[in-house]
């Protein structure tokens, strides 16, 4: 493991992981924007905090962001 070609590599790996994870969790949670847009605004599953109106992406994005880092603990 002192070899710093392995660790790269390592570090490569676990990047590929992230990233298909992270892509994995950001259709899933796109796709339920999607669905809290056609529910009226108080049978959404998550309250809008802030007044800010974001896009699908946008919104599906930010939570990915908030939950990610939980499913590396």
């Amino acid at each position: 493991m002192n070899d710093p070609n392995e660790l790269s590599k390592l570090w490569a790996r676990e990047r590929r992981q992230y990233r298909l994870i992270f892509g994995v969790a950001f259709v899933i949670f796109w796709v339920m924007s999607l669905f809290a847009r056609l529910l009226p605004s108080r049978m959404r599953p998550w309250p809008s905090v802030t007044d800010v109106h974001r896009s699908c992406f946008a919104e599906a994005r930010a939570v990915t962001h908030r939950v990610l880092p939980f499913a590396f603990l």
